[in-house]
């Protein structure tokens, strides 16, 4: 009976044996996922984490797959890890940029206080806090305008 069996190329005896689970390479496929993902504690980027995606799933295909498609799929799924997923979860992982102090400033929109002549200087208010403003234009009291750029603690500001 074993010898019908081993004559079969995969199928019935894969089944029975598990595939790669009894013949030890989902064992290396899972070994290799803890180191890499070990060695990924360690170094920045998340490179190693994506190959640790990979040798996990390969890990999972061990049961189909005999060891020379094992690398093919673990080398295809790597350059899709690498340029996809890696992405991501360094998007994902990265702090947001915040504006601060005055960048913090451009685009809000506020009124005129004191008028500010063309070329000339006067006040602005943005939200609780007044600012020394500057704009080509005539801006009356009571105007809405907008930053447009910031040069120490003056605004360049125009109508909103």
């Amino acid at each position: 009976m074993f010898g019908i069996l081993s004559a079969m190329d995969g199928g019935l005896l894969d089944l029975l044996t598990l595939g790669g689970y009894l013949d030890g390479t989902a064992e290396f496929w899972l070994w290799s996922t803890l180191l890499l993902l070990i060695a990924e504690i360690f170094t920045a980027g998340f490179f190693l984490g994506a190959l640790a995606i990979c040798t996990l799933l390969t890990a999972g295909g061990a049961l189909w797959f005999s060891p020379g498609w094992q690398v093919a799929f673990f080398a295809a799924s790597s350059i899709g890890s690498l340029l996809w997923v890696r992405p991501v979860f360094a998007n994902l992982l990265s702090p947001k940029k915040t504006a601060t102090n005055t960048s913090a400033l451009l685009g809000q929109a506020g009124t005129v206080v004191v008028q500010v002549p063309a070329g000339g200087q006067g006040r602005v208010r943005l939200a609780n806090e007044e600012w020394r403003a500057t704009a080509a234009a005539e801006l009356n009291v009571g105007d809405a305008v907008k930053v447009l750029a910031v040069a120490g603690n003056t605004l360049t500001v125009d109508r909103a």
